[in-house]
């Protein structure tokens, strides 16, 4: 929510963990390149050995970029989901694939388990990417906010200004006409 108020998409075209992060060049805002998981209970379960071997494995979670890195994007993932309804928009946004049997609460059960993971660099990089659009694009993110918050509201006042526009154009073409 706090992403999408930014005006920050998901873009699912990275391929490798390696590559999350947020993507500014080449497009008007930014764009949080997260590879889509494919996700049922076998992958749920080996995702959870990669990040405790990553765990028992890497001495600093901190220096290590790639040694970090299954951690770091399942932390990712989990910052994205706080309610059923999240998991259900990354499902319609394509960005988490499968189901395989997991229902949108047992996805959400699953990465809010996930949440206690150390924190890797490349959630920290990502986290700090974002952290510092927010800070240099402070006007416009605060803009795009007000809009995405107050959409139905902005729709409806100028419905209503459009067609008091109408009517009064309609009244004065009519008073015009009379003799």
């Amino acid at each position: 929510m706090e992403l999408a108020e930014m005006d920050i998409t998901l873009n699912k075209e990275a391929t490798e963990i390696i590559q999350m992060g947020l993507k500014k060049e080449g497009t008007l805002f930014p764009e949080l390149s997260i590879p889509p998981p494919s996700l049922n209970r076998s992958r749920a379960s080996w995702l959870i050995n990669m990040a405790a071997l990553e765990l028992c494995t890497t001495s600093d979670f901190y220096a290590a970029t790639e040694e970090s890195a299954v951690c770091s994007y399942l932390l990712l993932l989990a910052m994205l989901v706080d309610r059923e309804e999240d998991v259900h928009e990354l499902r319609t946004k394509r960005v988490l694939q499968g189901g395989g049997g997991l229902t949108n609460k047992q996805a959400l059960e699953f990465f809010t388990s996930l949440q206690d993971l150390r924190v890797g660099s490349r959630y920290l990089r990502t986290m700090q990417e974002i952290e510092n659009y927010r800070v240099t694009r402070r006007v416009q993110t605060r803009l795009h906010s007000f809009v995405y918050k107050n959409m139905k509201t902005i729709v409806a006042v100028f419905s209503a200004i459009g067609a008091l526009v109408g009517i009064l154009g309609t009244l004065k073409g009519l008073k015009d006409k009379t003799p």
